[in-house]
């Protein structure tokens, strides 16, 4: 299964929703904007009315002259707004299954947003949830409201422009790159003008992502460009902005690279090539895309792009790497944080670290797997080392000393599984942790996700028996418990529907106080040192205090 098969299970899937069908309908008026009709569904356990206005656009179609560009706030309408179905998905990766005259320019036309609602005359606290998906995929309907919406909360979930559409970038008025991230911004911008007619208080906004959602929100604290006033707080689900994968090493190259591979000539002037760009039929971009990547793979997190923030540029979105701003003591100041990483972060990456490896070297030399494995899965995932120095603090932490001489990529999977965590996901998150704790230690939490249910996301849905290794606690199951969704984990049994409701406590009793509780757990310390304390999300939860120990969990304990 190659990494386009792979995500397109995710995206693929269709929506659910555990609500009566929403027959019942009302309107509201917005106003400086228009009127809108929106819809009826239920909560998930005790059956209350949900309000829902889905597919509302807030910038105009970035088409034509717009494709690439930052956004355009959507002009007043008079017409009654149809918002009783969800909205049209950002062109993703998968579109490629599909033949190219299925499409036109207005699938492009999809910046919206979805507010869900319980009562539109008070003003509860808005959570606003930006969508993971490595930046090519994800919509706003994976996102249901059905166990959120149990607590007096507003949820707002945006969609953006995805890959190159989003994110393409040559440093230049045209090609100016972040546009995705300028879509997020002017819907935090609409909630602020908007949110009241709605019932939510746009003085209490927080911004909640998972994956590239959690990354890109990260990225917001240390703008220059973004005002402080859009959020009060934040809560990173395994993301952040250090990670490698979140911004883009070579803008300016990758945009070549891809305008050469869906045919643009390679004697045009970068004005030239801009316009080619632009007047490319959407099908022919993602397949430029696409073999940008796959020929870029082997290569590494650094020789791909086209999908990722750009530094520097005419946007000033991050005017030098985040991890500079953060040393020399810039980002926000004020901001409360609640962030965290799931147990076993590393079996989901490893799925396509294998797949890069299996396909071209193999993992039956012995002697490549002693010497040169962890060097190569260190380049994959966007990870210098030349002189070794990490590598030798791996090799001591992670495996046995039997382990890694003996060369059998079996006996080194669980220290493998860390390794990719680590370096892609737990490793910035308690980056992003510690950036915060420096300025607030009483405002940051920090915690691991290790409950095990019946359900994973581990494959989404696809056969994942090729691999010699299961999921555990994988990348995103911390939103089986939040979100029902996809149809197959959304069924929760007895055990997992009362996890769901812990997590559903701790995630909207900080959106509402500014501190994480539930019920079921006696305390949360915030992070008040280097490493700790932090929590372990799980059906017994308890405090564990450094943080580094996750960084070596799965070899120490394995795969549950």
């Amino acid at each position: 299964m190659d990494w386009k098969q792979f995500v397109a299970l995710l995206y693929l899937l269709p929506a659910v929703t555990v609500a009566r069908p929403a027959v019942e309908t009302l309107t509201v008026r917005v106003p400086g904007m228009g009127p809108i009709i929106g819809s009826t569904a239920e909560t998930a356990w005790t059956k209350s009315t949900i309000y829902q206005f889905r597919g509302i656009k807030f910038a105009e179609p970035p088409i034509g002259d717009l494709r690439f560009k930052l956004p355009v706030p959507k002009a007043p309408w008079t017409d009654l707004l149809d918002t009783t179905q969800p909205g049209r998905p950002c062109p993703g990766i998968t579109i490629l299954d599909d033949s190219l005259e299925d499409f036109g320019p207005e699938e492009e036309d999809c910046i919206s947003l979805s507010i869900y609602t319980k009562n539109l005359s008070v003003s509860n606290p808005v959570m606003v949830y930006i969508h993971g998906g490595a930046f090519y995929m994800g919509a706003g309907y994976q996102h249901p409201p059905n166990y959120l919406l149990e607590k007096d909360i507003v949820l707002v979930v945006p969609q953006y422009r995805l890959g190159p559409l989003g994110f393409l970038s040559m440093k230049s008025e045209n090609l100016p790159g972040n546009a995705a991230i300028f879509d997020v911004i002017l819907a935090l911008k609409w909630v602020q003008a908007h949110v009241r007619s709605f019932g939510g208080d746009p003085e209490r906004v927080t911004l909640v992502g998972q994956s590239a959602g959690a990354g890109l929100i990260n990225a917001l604290a240390y703008s220059p460009v973004v005002e402080e006033h859009l959020y009060q707080q934040v809560i990173l689900q395994s993301g952040g902005v250090l990670g490698t994968w979140v911004w883009d090493e070579n803008p300016e190259r990758n945009a070549r690279e891809i305008a050469f591979k869906g045919g643009c000539n390679y004697t045009l002037s970068d004005v030239e090539l801009e316009d080619c760009l632009k007047d490319m039929d959407l099908w022919t971009l993602w397949a430029a895309f696409a073999s940008h990547m796959d020929s870029g793979a082997q290569n590494g997190q650094n020789a791909i792009g086209g999908h990722r923030i750009t530094i520097g540029g005419p946007t000033n979105f991050l005017p030098t790497n985040p991890f500079e701003i953060m040393s020399s003591g810039g980002g926000r100041r004020n901001l409360r944080m609640m962030t965290g990483v799931t147990k076993n972060e590393g079996t989901f990456a490893l799925i396509g670290v294998y797949d890069t490896i299996n396909s071209t070297i193999g993992f039956d030399n012995h002697q490549f797997n002693r010497f040169r494995l962890i060097d190569v899965i260190n380049r994959i995932i966007g990870i210098s080392d030349y002189t070794g120095t990490f590598n030798g603090f791996l090799s001591k932490s992670l495996w046995k000393p039997d382990q890694q001489d003996g060369g059998v990529f079996e006996d080194m999977i669980d220290g493998l599984v860390d390794l990719c965590g680590v370096g892609i996901i737990k490793g910035p998150v308690l980056r992003a942790a510690q950036g915060n704790a420096f300025f607030n230690p009483n405002e940051t939490w920090l915690y691991s996700f290790d409950y095990m249910g019946e359900h994973t996301r581990f494959g989404y849905g696809a056969d994942t028996s090729e691999y010699p290794f299961e999921g555990g606690v994988t990348h995103s199951d911390d939103n089986i418990y939040l979100f029902p969704w996809p149809p197959e984990v959304a069924q929760l049994n007895e055990e997992d529907t009362e996890f769901a409701k812990k997590m559903v406590d701790l995630w909207t009793s900080f959106v509402s106080n500014g501190e994480p509780h539930s019920p079921e757990i006696s305390s949360w310390p915030p992070m008040t040192n280097l490493t700790g304390p932090y929590l372990h999300i799980e059906k017994d939860s308890s405090i564990g205090f450094d943080f580094n120990d996750e960084y070596s969990v799965t070899a120490r304990e394995g795969i549950p």
